[in-house]
């Protein structure tokens, strides 16, 4: 198990993963660099698990994995997922299904991030992740949405921008 205070990062770009992580209490935002500053790609929460692209086929990240708030999560280190993969092949399956459900979240993203409008995507994000809009601070949900922290405070009141 491992805790991590409020923004410390845990992978960054060119480390390799070791392990799945399960979120047993907190918030963790993954991003990427951006032009001025880090632009969030994801965000997961208690009961979620992360799947680090590059943890099978030993790629190094080119992500940022940092905690939003005090985080703890419980890493399954990918020997200990191999060795039971050569010992247990209904274990496959699951893996196979968590890769698909990591791809279908992949896909939920980029559906997001194709919507012109920045209202489309605010309420697209109120419906499927509220949970988002109501513990990440403002300025990350901006750079989830695509929008600038003064677009998002207008969304975020009802205003038009």
């Amino acid at each position: 198990m491992n805790r991590f205070e409020t923004n410390e990062i845990f992978l960054s770009p060119g480390n390799y993963a070791s392990a799945l992580y399960f979120i047993q209490t907190g918030l963790v935002r993954g991003s990427i660099e951006a032009s001025a500053d880090k632009m969030t790609t994801w965000f997961k929460k208690e009961g979620d698990l992360i799947i680090p692209a590059g943890l099978f086929n030993q790629h190094p990240s080119e992500e940022y994995f940092n905690a939003v708030i005090k985080t703890t999560v419980l890493q399954l280190p990918l020997k200990h997922i191999n060795q039971v993969l050569e010992t247990t092949p209904e274990f496959r399956e699951l893996i196979i299904l968590l890769l698909l459900e990591s791809l279908a979240e992949g896909q939920q993203r980029e559906k997001l991030l194709r919507m012109p409008a920045a209202k489309d995507r605010y309420n697209y994000l109120a419906k499927h992740e509220d949970y988002i809009l109501k513990r990440v601070p403002h300025y990350l949900i901006a750079s989830y949405l695509n929008v600038t922290k003064e677009t998002f405070s207008r969304l975020h009141k009802g205003l038009s921008y």
